[in-house]
This record gives C-alpha cells, sequence and structure tokens, in this order.
C-alpha cells in the first residue's frame, strides 16, 4: 500500500536527515552498552505468554458475546500481525535517535529471531484486548457520551499534522533532549494524516460526535499489554533499562503506541472492506429460479 510505503519511508529516511542537519554521525549513536546482551529464555517465554494471553483474550470475548475474534477474523489478525512486526522494528530504529531505552548491542540475526515474534503478538494483543474491554455492558455506550470535539476539516487538519511529525522526526533525531516526545508522537500524528491525505476516517473520526469509546479503550490496552509484556521479559531475566526522566513518560508511550496500533490495524483493516467492482460481477449469483425453454 502507497501509504504504508510512504509511512515506513518517513519513519527511515527523516531522522537520518535530522541526524544529518544536526552534523551528527549515524557512528555516535550506536554505543556499546557493556552488559546488556539478548537473553533467549526471557524472549522466549515472553513470546509464549503472548500468545496464551492473546488466545486468553479472545476466548473471554466469545464468553461475552460469542463471537471469537481470531476465528471470524483470522487473515485480518495475521495481517497485522505482520505490520506489528515491521513496526516495532521501526520504533527499535527510532530509539537509536533519542536513546528512551538503553539499546541491546549483540548479534543482529539472534535479536531479529528473538523480538520479531514478540513484535509480531504485540498489536494483535492491544486489539484484543480493546474487544474484551469494549465487551463489558454498557461501556461503549457509556462513552459515547463524552465530549464533543469539533470536527475541523481534513485539509486543515493535514497540514497541521503534517509538519508536526516532521518536526518530531527530524528535530527528534537533531535535538533528542528536547524534542524526543515529539519524535515518539510523530509516527501516530504521520498516520493519521495519510488516512485524512486519502480521505479515510482516522481513530479520531468519533470524537466529533462525542464517541470517546475506541480511544479509550484501546489506550488502556496499549498500557495493560505493555507492562505485562514488559513484566513477562524482566520477570524470567531479561532486562530493559528505561532511560527516561519519569516512568510516567513510559505508560504515556504505551497509551500512544496503542493508538498506533488501532490507526495501523484500521488501515490494514481496509483490504476486508468491501469489494471491488470487479468482484462484484465476479460473484454474481445466478438467477435462482431455473428457465428451461422448450423447443418446439
Amino acid at each position: 500500500m502507497i501509504r504504508l510505503g510512504i509511512f515506513v519511508a518517513s519513519l527511515l529516511l527523516l531522522p537520518l536527515l535530522g541526524l544529518w542537519l544536526s552534523g551528527s554521525e549515524w557512528s555516535a549513536l550506536a554505543v556499546d552498552h557493556s552488559g546488556s546482551g539478548d537473553n533467549i529464555p526471557a524472549a522466549l517465554l515472553t513470546t509464549v505468554m503472548l500468545v496464551g494471553y492473546i488466545f486468553l483474550t479472545n476466548h473471554l470475548i466469545k464468553l461475552y458475546t460469542g463471537n471469537n475474534p481470531l476465528n471470524v477474523q483470522r487473515k485480518f489478525y495475521f495481517a497485522v500481525s505482520a505490520a506489528s512486526a515491521a513496526l516495532g522494528w521501526l520504533l527499535v530504529y527510532l530509539n537509536y535517535f533519542v536513546t528512551s531505552w538503553i539499546p541491546i548491542q549483540g548479534n543482529w540475526i539472534l535479536a531479529a529471531l528473538l523480538y520479531t515474534p514478540i513484535f509480531a503478538l504485540l498489536a494483535p494483543a492491544i486489539l484484543s484486548t480493546r474487544a474484551l474491554i469494549a465487551s463489558f455492558n454498557g461501556l461503549l455506550k457509556s462513552l459515547a457520551k463524552g465530549v464533543v470535539i469539533p470536527n475541523f476539516s481534513a485539509e486543515k487538519t493535514t497540514i497541521i499534522l503534517v509538519p508536526l511529525a516532521a518536526l518530531g522526526l527530524l528535530g527528534g533525531a537533531a535535538l533528542p533532549d528536547q524534542l524526543f516526545a515529539l519524535l515518539w508522537l510523530a509516527p501516530l500524528l504521520l498516520l493519521v494524516a495519510l488516512q485524512l491525505l486519502w480521505n479515510e476516517s482516522t481513530i479520531f473520526t468519533g470524537l466529533k460526535s462525542g464517541d470517546w469509546g475506541r480511544i479509550i479503550c484501546v489506550i488502556f490496552s496499549g498500557i495493560i499489554v505493555c507492562n505485562l509484556a514488559l513484566m513477562a521479559y524482566q520477570s524470567n531475566g531479561g532486562s530493559v533499562t528505561l532511560n527516561l526522566s519519569h516512568s510516567f513518560y513510559a505508560q504515556l508511550g504505551y497509551a500512544v503506541f496503542g493508538l498506533l496500533c488501532l490507526q495501523l490495524g484500521d488501515v490494514v483493516a481496509e483490504n476486508w472492506r468491501g469489494k471491488k467492482r470487479t468482484e462484484l460481477f465476479q460473484q454474481k449469483k445466478k438467477f435462482p429460479i431455473p428457465i428451461v425453454v422448450k423447443k418446439e
């Protein structure tokens, strides 16, 4: 998809451009931190925990609603999983510019084998958690009566979001101490802006009618899943050192990550939304009553 291609290219190239404009070099970012390395048991056990967590949440959803998202939307979840894996490595790449957590230095092939499954499971786990929270009786109905956000035109919103995202990716790499927060917000801003440029709805569309259900549910889902994954990794011997002035910033980051996963899921879901005109003609049903022409 063109949108995702622009999204990935921007996340890869703009920070490098910002680094170059600041006069710094890539070699200065790749600092060797002694004592950090790949923890195979911790990574494998975290993967198993996330798999079990996804199946558990989907089982609970089935008990509450009678529907199992993994069965009904299996292809969608596989696609989201692939997108989640790519997103995870893109965020690891961005972290080299701001060092919000101490990057692990080691064998990149081993790291890819260990951490790609974890990254691939994060977005499905967040979406499953959101669906579980949303299944609670009356919750979405009560959250649909929130504060109404003024509806700005897509053009005006895009004019604001695109420069902010570019500033975050460029400035975050050039001035990480001052603009690290904007760098982590930039992927979400950019993806939302791309949706608006393509005349598609975003995860914030419901706010113009006061519907905060999806936003609030996925914010809590992001915080829950990211904390569970981090706790599972650390409790099994893994080490993740956050380089933040306050631990509250990490929770804000998890919330933004949840929003980003939801928006990414919406982009992926467009492949299953409706059918193309050619598909409609190809799948045109035959006339239900057979017509027999009798020759005289």
